[in-house]
């Protein structure tokens, strides 16, 4: 499912010296040999947002946005949204008493095994280099993807309390790939679904309309929200 052309700007860093890869959703349809977002490629490099944009320009594309504070670049090549992101570390405090949705620090570093952590599902964080056809994989998402679950990367409680829109990102890529939940990712969903409520309405609002256009979508999926209590019950 994966078209050859989609690799073009990853060769484009490589050649330049950096190290790239495809990384999420592109990796994961690959492997499962499917096409769930055909449009959208996300990119992880060690190079830095302005060492990205001298790239693109050597090959005559102009970013569409940059967020030099997360290393993230965006673009439009053959019809396709790129963004690439510099390998980063997100660093949090202890301080949960507050929703921040954002790391309260970030650190760019140099290699993927560094930037793994930070993404939030195994089978969202494994790294596919075009060139070699090899994958980097640091928290077993092949073998999440081939046993079809959904496990939060590290501790979940933690993740969850750092930013509680992975509870409904969770729900989402389940009903999305028809996987099951790791046991100790939906327990700690259960405790921590009254997070969701901190999060500003639009944010809630435009992830569960991502689940409501899942072509599964159906009471199935309503009736797990509200017993979660990631929904209300009306």
């Amino acid at each position: 499912m994966l078209k050859r052309e989609i690799n073009t700007p990853i060769f484009w860093l490589q050649e330049a010296g950096f190290s790239a890869y495809l990384v999420g959703n592109q990796v994961r349809d690959r492997i499962l040999n499917i096409g769930t977002d055909v449009s959208d490629v996300d990119v992880a490099t060690n190079a830095l947002p302005d060492q990205v944009i001298s790239v693109l320009q050597n090959n005559n594309i102009i970013p569409s946005t940059v967020d030099e504070k997360f290393g993230v670049v965006a673009f439009r090549y053959n019809n396709m949204t790129y963004e690439v992101t510099t390998f980063r570390q997100d660093i949090y405090t202890s301080d949960f008493d507050r929703v921040k949705r954002y790391p309260d620090a970030i650190k760019f570093v140099q290699v993927a095994a560094e930037d793994a952590p930070r993404r939030d599902l195994t089978i969202n964080a494994v790294y596919f280099n075009p060139k070699t056809g090899r994958y980097l994989d640091y928290f077993n998402g092949l073998g999440d993807i081939k046993d079809k679950i959904i496990r939060i990367i590290g501790n979940p409680s933690i993740r969850f309390q750092e930013d509680p829109l992975r509870l409904l990102r969770a729900v989402r890529f389940k009903h999305l790939l028809d996987f099951k939940y790791d046991p100790a990712t939906f327990k700690a969903m259960k405790k921590y679904s009254h997070l969701v409520k901190k999060l500003s309405p639009s944010v809630i609002k435009k992830e569960l309309q991502k689940i409501q256009d899942l072509p599964g979508y159906s009471s199935i999926i309503k009736k797990e929200l509200q017993i979660l209590g990631l929904i209300q019950t009306r």
